[in-house]
């Protein structure tokens, strides 16, 4: 398959999973980052090498058509409307939970009242971008090992049929998850869904981050 140009905007434990990934599959990837300076930024530097540009959020847009939201959730909304000209038209990956900063759900077990999702800011801001919400539903260290007792766990997505759709899907893919589509953007509260399934799981009953995971059964 053909090379990929990323940018991901966020350095955290999900963006620097996602972009660790797709440079080793042979993608292109550029970290979008308010301080390319920090600790982090320069242990991905030093991890990945020139396999990966690491600069200003508005830098790395400027070198990627596909764009991934790895961010805290707090800044979000303000990454989207500063930058919102570049954003739009280009395929983006909401993979960022937009918790407030006083109810994280690893902490209060309680779910915000609002939307966790970004793609109502993008479409009134981005409007001929091609949202997908993907990568949400589960923690980093399900990204890293994907592989539960030999089976692959699936990645439930959704967002636009068409080219750019098999392209999120080849992304799924190169993660070691199995793609599976819940319909149109107007799907994402299902999606969103799936992450309080997860969450309630994962956190809540305690059964551990890296140790839930979803497959669906067909026959």
């Amino acid at each position: 398959m053909s090379s990929l140009s990323i940018t991901i905007l966020g350095a955290g434990p999900i963006g620097s999973t996602l972009g660790r990934k797709w440079a080793k599959a042979g993608h292109s990837i550029a970290y979008g980052v308010q301080n390319p300076s920090s600790e982090r930024a320069q242990a991905l530097r030093q991890d990945l090498g020139e396999q990966v540009f690491i600069g200003s959020p508005a830098e790395a847009l400027a070198k990627g058509d596909i764009v991934v939201l790895a961010l805290a959730g707090q800044a979000v909304e303000g990454i989207i409307t500063t930058y919102a000209q570049q954003l739009d038209g280009k395929i983006i990956i909401d993979a960022a939970n937009r918790y407030p900063p006083d109810q994280k759900f690893s902490q209060t077990h309680q779910w915000p009242t609002t939307a966790l999702y970004s793609a109502h800011i993008l479409q009134s801001h981005a409007p001929h971008a091609q949202v997908y919400r993907a990568f949400n539903t589960y923690s980093w260290q399900n990204l890293a090992d994907p592989d539960y007792q030999g089976i692959q766990a699936d990645m439930f997505y959704c967002g636009p049929d068409g080219d750019a759709m098999k392209t999120v899907e080849q992304l799924i893919t190169e993660i070691g998850l199995q793609p599976v589509r819940l319909g149109d953007i107007d799907q994402i509260d299902v999606v969103d869904s799936v992450l309080r399934l997860w969450g309630t799981l994962a956190i809540v009953q305690g059964k551990g981050v890296n140790n839930v995971a979803f497959k669906m059964l067909t026959r």
